[in-house]
């Protein structure tokens, strides 16, 4: 059995405090030199337009299509992650796959006018993304041609 003196445990326990200290302090200096945090690799999504207006729709011609484009014009793969709209006279189809940095895509829709009651009509899509800031809403609007106006012509 072999019996160690209390003073040399203290003298290593030192010695072992000290190597950690000194390892710590290098991997600190080592990252400060390169920071890198997760701030630096941020997607960032831009809309060539944020509102489309119809103008003056015609029930009768059925749905109406649109397309609202974006580029992800951040440094980090850009992740749509919920597409939704106001009103179900809307239907969306958008990319479910990372979009690289410099690409660019689009989120495509199909107006149903039909199912518009109103005359005037502004419909919201909602977009919720990796990006900073988080979320964006994009706007269609328009006016229904309305079944009177014809009828006084």
């Amino acid at each position: 059995m072999r019996i160690t003196d209390p003073a040399n445990r203290s003298s290593d326990m030192k010695r072992v405090i000290a190597i950690l200290t000194f390892l710590l302090s290098l991997i600190v200096s080592l990252h400060a030199d390169n920071p890198q945090s997760a701030d630096d690799f941020i997607p960032a999504i831009s809309f060539e337009k944020n509102n489309i207006n119809f103008g003056l729709v015609d029930k009768a011609e059925g749905e109406k299509r649109f397309e609202f484009r974006f580029v992800n014009s951040g440094n980090a793969p850009l992740v749509l992650t919920y597409v939704h709209a106001s009103c179900s006279c809307v239907r969306l189809e958008y990319p479910r796959q990372p979009i690289a940095p410099g690409d660019s895509s689009f989120i495509a829709g199909r107006l149903n006018p039909a199912t518009i009651h109103e005359t005037d009509f502004k419909r919201s899509i909602l977009v919720r993304t990796n990006a900073n800031p988080p979320q964006t809403r994009l706007f269609i609007t328009g006016k229904i041609k309305s079944v009177e106006s014809e009828k006084t012509k």
